[in-house]
């Protein structure tokens, strides 16, 4: 582990071009930091636009690195790693929110591929991203409200999401003494473009309608940056712990 001389933090960010990745990059971006943009599935075009856009913001540096969480981890954790010199902050973005299945419907295949993507990928990224870590590094992984409620035929995903918060803990405990955190932020109903779990319509169709949130609106992308945010800058003290970022929908 090495420690970092520089004001500007060096990110990777999974799935960091779309949706709320990249409303995460551009949090990042406007603090200066200098980011490692990872993306499978998004297009070049995407990419392009998003590293564009970050650099507007004030990123340092954008680096694109594309590539499949699931069998390439330790090849994105490396090219990132190589090219920033180190890695500072890490978050585990990318995922599933794979289609509504009973117990009856849901395939082997699907259960598998979802905690592959929820679960396995950022356990894979994490270890390969933590030996090129700095002193006092963070780790944060994006799990879900769905982590902490069952949900009506959601048994992959809330496995998935319940497991990456424990993996989270786990984590937290195994790196407390190279002084990197591990942290988690669990979004619930948060108005996001594109598909999302947390778009309005879908939140409608799982009934979470918005007078159904204590607070009375679905969250913002910003609301979930913020969460991000401090657990890289503000809270070198803090670690093992998930914020629920979902309005009081969980008090309920």
């Amino acid at each position: 582990m090495v420690t970092s001389q520089s004001e500007h933090k060096r990110v990777l960010i999974t799935g960091g071009v779309r949706r709320l990745g990249l409303h995460i990059a551009y949090g990042f971006s406007e603090r200066g930091a200098l980011l490692g943009l990872n993306y499978h599935h998004a297009s070049e075009r995407e990419a392009d636009r998003a590293q564009s856009e970050c650099l507007k913001r004030g990123a340092k540096q954008v680096f694109l690195i594309k590539g499949d969480i699931t069998n390439e981890a330790e090849a994105i954790a490396a090219r990132f790693a190589k090219l920033a010199s180190v890695i500072d902050v890490v978050v585990n973005n990318a995922g599933v929110f794979p289609k509504q299945s009973s117990l009856s419907q849901l395939s082997v295949k699907q259960f598998q591929e979802t905690l592959a993507i929820n679960l396995m990928a950022p356990f894979a990224i994490a270890k390969a991203a933590h030996a090129h870590m700095t002193d006092g590094g963070a780790i944060i992984n994006i799990a879900s409200l769905g982590g902490m409620q069952i949900w009506k035929e959601r048994i992959d995903y809330n496995v998935s999401k319940s497991a990456l918060i424990t993996l989270t803990e786990a984590l937290a405990r195994d790196l407390a003494p190279n002084r990197i955190t591990v942290n988690a932020v669990a979004p619930g109903a948060i108005r996001v473009g594109g598909g999302d779990l947390a778009t309005p319509s879908e939140a409608e169709r799982m009934g979470i309608a918005e007078d159904k949130i204590p607070l009375g609106r679905y969250g913002s992308p910003e609301d979930i940056v913020k969460a991000v945010l401090y657990f890289a800058y503000d809270a070198p003290y803090v670690t093992g712990q998930c914020l629920v970022v979902d309005g009081g929908r969980l008090v309920i």
